[in-house]
């Protein structure tokens, strides 16, 4: 591990030097022994602040959006998964490639810091991480804290499709072994939601919706949400909006409405990199949602997980003429 940082500071520092971008985007060290935040490093010295490890949980591609419209080159380092999301950017032009500069890292795992916080002692402060193949020992300056891959990895880490990126202008580190369970099955948990009745769905949702601050955290962390202009922050007065969006009286409740817009407004582009139920500050399970689109799309179209490759066209994206739908 400690070579792929020394590998990844070194190129940063290379690529700053060398005017060759104008920043990287990458990671360093928290504001606790579990926590990395994002870095925006400009000089080679600030190159020196960039670390990776089981605990860089963040997909930093949605930052590239805030310079899209800039006449700049920016670097920006990516595990596998948050790959995909580049491939995705890329694919609607949201931002150009030859003003990116992709630095891949290998990655075993996503530490899931809700089930390790407790664990840490407080005030600890992180020195080392080691991996022993079956465990990730974070050493801190109060003693060393073993967690076994089994049981504390992040849930999308077991279903991992990626865990070297698929599009990467440099690689810090070699090819190292999946944390994907052998076995898992990757649509259990969308199977079991389909199963149940139409009121058992309805409730169930209805309940994970009214807990929703309409923060738009999820909308903010997701590399798939482009738009200049989100539609949910369109202005529109009061008396135009029953002509709109309905009377309150027949329509859905508004955070349910917000959910299953975006919900469909990501279909065909969402990577499942996880994000959106990441940084969800009361844990609604969204990844479920966008989980069930990507089944159907591969069910409907024969579409695998968006992002993979800059070749394979959304199935939302695409028109034919001989299409078989009667409103083409």
């Amino acid at each position: 591990m400690k070579t792929v940082v020394d590998n990844l500071r070194r190129e940063a520092a290379r690529l700053l030097a060398g005017d060759e971008v104008k920043m990287v985007i990458g990671y360093a060290a928290g504001t606790d022994a579990a926590r990395t935040t994002p870095c925006f490093a400009t000089t080679p010295e600030q190159a020196a602040l960039l670390t990776w490890g089981p605990l860089c949980a963040n997909n930093l591609v949605k930052y590239l959006l805030d310079y899209r419209f800039e006449d700049t080159r920016l670097a920006v380092v990516v595990k596998g998964c948050d790959s995909r999301a580049v491939n995705r950017l890329l694919q609607d032009l949201q931002f150009p490639r030859q003003r990116l500069v992709v630095l891949g890292v290998p990655c075993g795992g996503q530490l899931d810091r809700a089930s390790i916080l407790s664990e840490i002692p407080p005030g600890a402060r992180l020195q080392d991480i080691e991996d022993t193949g079956e465990d990730l020992v974070l050493v801190t300056d109060k003693g060393r804290l073993s967690f076994p891959k089994d049981r504390f990895l992040m849930d999308k880490c077991y279903r991992c499709e990626t865990n070297m990126p698929v599009v990467a202008d440099f690689l810090a580190g070699e090819p190292v072994p999946s944390p994907a369970r052998e076995g898992f099955e990757h649509t259990a948990e969308v199977d079991g939601m389909e199963a149940l009745d139409i009121a058992d769905k309805s409730s169930f949702w209805d309940n994970e919706f009214s807990r929703c601050l309409r923060c738009t955290a999820c909308r903010n962390a997701c590399p798939a949400c482009s738009c200049k202009e989100c539609v949910f922050e369109q202005a529109v007065p009061g008396w135009q909006q029953s002509g709109i969006i309905g009377s309150k009286v027949n329509s859905l409740p508004e955070n349910a409405v917000f959910h299953l817009i975006r919900m469909f407004h990501v279909t065909g582009r969402c990577v499942d990199c996880g994000e959106c139920e990441r940084v969800c500050p009361v844990g609604i399970p969204l990844r479920l949602l966008y989980r069930k689109v990507l089944k159907d799309a591969r069910i409907l179209y024969g579409a695998g997980t968006p992002g993979m490759s800059t070749e394979t066209v959304s199935p939302l994206s695409e028109f034919r003429p001989d299409d078989p739908e009667e409103f083409m």
